[in-house]
């Protein structure tokens, strides 16, 4: 009964979780992407109401090659048949933070460089913070193309944390751009944010530490 939805389906690309994990081929890879791309189609069609998305990660991104990338998402595109009421998004993971920002931010242009066609395609990423880096790897990554960053609150999120969003947010407000995100009352997100998640916030914080705001 929603109006509209995003369906996020990933699997494991890089050649570590080929080799170790699934030990599958790439071919055997491409496969698994595209049965559920097929599954999330007809799932899909049967809730037609609904106006759908399908949201696709090559996990991890940032060491996987990035030919098979290319190759695993233009199939995954090219199986969805993006439109503009069927749109893609193609979300480009730093699940483990392997190198260093600028690294990423080529590895974004590069990929985005060489799809073939970005009509009715979102590319988005999602930074993790193993190497205390997630912001400066989002902001690089969006500098390099990107076009959307998943992310959450105060960096909450497994091991080291995803990419916090309200440094995110507010650094970029400090540069002209607007994330479109609205943290006029940075107080109650914080009170918010440390009931829901018993975690309080880094007096350190940024924008949000009770030593800094």
């Amino acid at each position: 009964g929603a109006e509209q939805a995003i369906v996020h389906v990933y699997n494991a690309t890089a050649p570590v979780f080929r080799d170790v994990v699934f030990k599958k081929s790439k071919k055997q890879t491409v496969e698994m992407a595209l049965d559920a791309v097929d599954l999330i189609k007809e799932l899909c069609d049967e809730q037609s109401e609904t106006t759908w998305s399908l949201e696709y990660s090559p996990e991890t991104f940032c060491f996987t090659e990035l030919d098979f990338a290319l190759e695993i998402c233009e199939a995954v595109k090219k199986r969805w048949c993006p439109s503009d009421s069927r749109q893609l998004i193609i979300n480009l993971p730093t699940t483990v933070e392997v190198n260093t920002p600028n690294v990423f931010a080529d590895q974004i242009e590069l990929f985005i460089r060489n799809f073939s066609d970005l009509s009715n395609v979102t590319i988005s990423i999602h930074p993790h913070n193993d190497r205390g880096t997630g912001v400066a790897t989002a902001e690089l990554g969006v500098i390099g193309g990107a076009q959307r960053v998943e992310g959450c609150l105060f960096g909450n999120g497994e091991r080291t944390g995803n990419v916090d969003l309200l440094t995110l947010a507010m650094n970029l407000y400090s540069q002209g751009v607007n994330p479109n995100l609205k943290f006029d009352d940075i107080k109650k997100t914080i009170e918010v944010a440390e009931y829901c998640n018993r975690i309080p916030v880094h007096p350190r914080h940024p924008y949000a530490g009770e030593l800094v705001f």
